[in-house]
C-alpha cells in the first residue's frame, strides 16, 4: 500500500513533497483515513484521487482533523475526496460492524487482538465486555467461543446503537447482552458472576479496576488493556497488582500482549491476570 501510493504520486508531487507524504494509512470498511501533514495541505486532494484511483475498494478518503480526543476517543475527520459520507461497514474474521468513524471509537488494527481474546474463552464461561463500544469484543466472542453470555457496557449513545444494529446484522449470535451507561454505575448489579472480565479502553481504565474486580469470580480472569512504553511494561502489571491487593484479591498468573504500535516507543498492551 505504501510503495503504491508513492509511486502513483511520483509524477504529481515534488520530491520535497514525496518526502513529506505518510504513505500508510487506515482502512476502514470503505473508508480511507490519512494524514495530511503540514506542507501537504494544497495537494490533499490529489493524494486522495490518487488512493481512489489505485484502490477500487475505497470510496471515500478523509483526513484526520486533530487527535483522538475526549470522553469517548472519537476521531474529528474531514471528507476530501470520494463520497461524502462517514458510515461504512468492516467485515472482521466473519463478523460484520456497521460504525460512523467520527461518532465512535474503532481500532481497525485491533482484530487479531479480539480474535486472541475470544480463542482463551472457555466453554459455559460468562464474560463481561467493559467500554465494548460497537460491539466487536462481544460478536467475536460469541462467534468463535462456547461462552454462555457475553455483557458488554457501553457508555456512548451512539457506539451502543451501533452495537444493537451490530447484533442485529449477526443474528445468529443469540448469548448477548448490551447495556448502555457508565461502567462505575452499572458494575455494582453484578456479583461476583464472571469467569471473565475485559477492560477495552486502553486509557483511564484503570479508575474501574477495582471495581472490575469485583465481579471477577475467585479464579477468574482479567483483561486489562493500557498504553505503555516498550520498558515499562511492569507498571501496567503494578496497576493490577495494587488493585488486587485493595479490594483484597490476588493475582495469581500473568502474561502481558503488546498489541499495536500507538507511537515509535509507545504500545497498546493486554495484561492477562489470574484472579484468586
Amino acid at each position: 500500500m505504501a510503495m503504491k501510493l508513492k509511486e502513483a504520486l511520483a509524477s504529481l508531487l515534488s520530491e520535497n513533497e514525496l518526502q513529506l507524504l505518510v504513505r500508510g494509512y487506515d482502512v476502514v470498511g470503505d473508508i480511507a483515513i490519512i494524514i495530511v501533514p503540514q506542507g501537504l495541505e494544497k495537494r490533499e486532494q490529489v493524494i486522495a484521487a490518487a488512493i481512489l484511483a489505485n484502490n477500487p475498494n475505497i470510496k471515500v478518503v478523509a483526513k484526520r482533523a486533530a487527535h483522538y480526543y475526549g470522553e469517548f476517543r472519537t476521531l474529528p475527520i474531514t471528507i476530501i475526496g470520494g463520497e461524502d459520507r462517514r458510515e461504512t461497514e468492516v467485515r472482521e474474521f466473519g463478523i460484520r460492524l456497521r460504525l460512523d468513524v467520527e461518532k465512535v471509537y474503532f481500532s481497525i488494527r485491533s482484530g487479531n487482538e479480539r480474535r486472541r481474546i475470544a480463542s482463551l474463552v472457555q466453554p459455559g464461561e460468562n464474560v463481561l465486555v467493559l467500554f465494548s463500544g460497537i460491539a466487536p469484543y462481544p460478536l467475536m466472542i460469541s462467534r468463535y467461543s462456547l461462552a454462555k453470555k457475553i455483557v458488554g457496557i457501553e457508555k456512548n449513545p451512539v457506539a451502543h446503537d451501533f452495537a444493537l444494529l451490530n447484533l442485529k446484522l449477526n443474528r445468529k449470535l443469540k448469548n448477548i447482552e448490551l447495556l448502555q451507561g457508565d461502567v462505575g454505575d452499572l458494575l455494582p448489579r453484578f456479583s461476583s458472576e464472571f469467569d471473565r472480565v475485559i477492560m477495552v479502553l486502553p486509557k483511564s481504565a484503570e479508575d474501574f479496576l477495582e471495581a472490575a474486580l469485583q465481579v471477577v469470580k475467585p479464579g477468574g480472569y482479567l483483561h486489562f488493556y493500557d498504553m505503555q512504553n516498550n520498558d515499562s511494561f511492569g507498571e501496567s502489571v503494578a496497576k493490577v497488582r495494587a488493585a488486587c491487593e485493595s479490594v483484597k484479591r490476588s493475582l495469581l498468573a500473568v502474561d502481558v500482549t503488546a498489541c499495536g504500535h500507538c507511537s515509535p516507543r509507545t504500545y497498546r498492551i493486554c495484561v492477562d491476570g489470574l484472579i484468586s
